[in-house]
């Protein structure tokens, strides 16, 4: 089973999970995302370098259902970014310090607004996967646990319709000591138990 289709099962699930009387909410939105950096090594642990990916616009989707307790709602969340892993001095393969990479996130968690409304200030927390897939298929794909945690505000437009802000900290796993982005025999190995990328973005919530 590949990623799309991974994708595809998982709003299947959120659909069929969730109550019957719910209503449901789904956001398209567009944001910014930044990271921090990923410490690696090669594999004599004799050179120590930094992976850093590039700050970039990202864009996905929030599907959302309302729980039985007012204020509440459980919530399948993806996110797409299109970056670039940079090597502070290294190379990932003779002569490439750079690869494009596009980063995927699949969570399934829930918001909590304390006003116990649909709308105002909310509270989010999701888990799930991160995939982290190389433009050139040379490279390794790597997929790796991931936390979402963060808060934002729906405006009420009407009974229909929200404008979602969102603030977000996406916490990446790493396997420390695991292999890096290779092309054929791997030199490069995670240092760093996980990454950090913060993301800030905006939408609108469409409620059915």
């Amino acid at each position: 089973m590949n990623f799309r289709q991974l994708i595809a099962l998982a709003l299947c699930f959120a659909l069929t999970a969730s109550p019957a009387v719910a209503d449901i909410g789904v956001a398209p939105y567009v944001g910014y995302r930044m990271g921090s950096s990923v410490d690696i090594e090669t594999s004599g642990a004799s050179i120590k370098d930094q992976i850093r990916f590039t700050d970039t616009t990202s864009h996905g989707l929030t599907l959302n259902f309302d729980l039985p307790e007012a204020g509440k709602q459980g919530e399948l969340y993806f996110g797409r970014q299109e970056t670039s892993a940079k090597l502070d001095n290294g190379h990932f393969a003779p002569g490439t310090q750079a690869i494009d990479v596009t980063i995927y996130q699949l969570q399934f968690g829930g918001l909590y607004f304390p006003g116990g409304k649909t709308y105002g200030g909310f509270a989010s927390g999701v888990l799930g996967v991160t995939r982290l897939e190389p433009d050139d298929s040379a490279f390794d794909t790597h997929h790796r646990l991931a936390l979402s945690l963060g808060g934002g505000y729906q405006f009420f437009l009407n009974e229909r319709l929200r404008l979602r802000l969102d603030l977000r900290g996406i916490y990446t796993a790493l396997d420390s000591g695991g292999s890096a982005f290779c092309s054929g025999g791997c030199d490069l190995k995670y240092r760093s138990s996980g990454y950090l990328q913060v993301e800030a973005g905006a939408g609108l919530v469409l409620r059915f």
